[in-house]
């Protein structure tokens, strides 16, 4: 009997200083990564990002954003599903990802800052391998995926016609707009 007790308390103890069980997000898997860059003028300049953690634009090539472009699943509905492929933009050194910050609006601009990843619509990228990684924000469409966040299509950062960001805000914050120019996924950039 002493024994049956002692093997219950052991289990009991077990339980109680057990660690939980951490889940994998199964749903997204990388499949692309580099520095995030504007194609300004046919030369790859990054992105960086400011004291705020929101996407901003030097033109100095210095602390490039490192990212990685995670297809997720969860993220396709209402999405084509041809050579785009949808999902969020991860950056490893800060184990956070880019989000919009006023997704809720029905039109733009739109911002960015460092978000918890998840599977929502201010995550909500494409990549378009078809377009050397160009990655455009779509933020919520749609049951059938013909409308789009904005109302214009996929969403890009404000440029000038060559394709350099336009800084309109402090800290040099980028935005997102219809007819905006795509970001890319380069290996070098400055």
């Amino acid at each position: 009997m002493l024994f049956s007790q002692l093997v219950a308390i052991s289990l009991l103890a077990g339980i109680a200083v057990a660690k939980p069980v951490t889940i994998r997000d199964t749903d997204c898997s990388p499949i692309a990564s580099g520095i995030f860059a504007a194609n300004a003028a046919g030369v790859y300049k990054a992105f960086t990002l400011n004291v705020k953690d929101q996407v901003a634009y030097l033109g100095d090539g210095q602390n490039p954003l490192h990212v990685e472009f995670q297809e997720c699943q969860s993220l396709e509905v209402g999405e084509p599903h041809d050579i785009a492929k949808t999902g969020r933009v991860y950056v490893p050194s800060q184990s956070k990802c880019i989000g919009i910050t006023n997704q809720q609006a029905p039109t733009g601009p739109y911002y960015t800052t460092l978000v918890d990843c998840g599977t929502d619509y201010p995550q909500r990228w494409v990549l378009d391998t078809g377009d050397n990684n160009a990655v455009r924000w779509s933020g919520e469409s749609d049951e059938e995926g013909t409308i789009l966040q904005g109302g214009c299509g996929l969403l890009g950062y404000k440029s000038y016609s060559n394709g350099v960001p336009t800084i309109t805000h402090s800290n040099h914050q980028i935005t997102i707009e219809c007819n905006g120019s795509a970001f890319r996924i380069v290996n070098s950039a400055s």
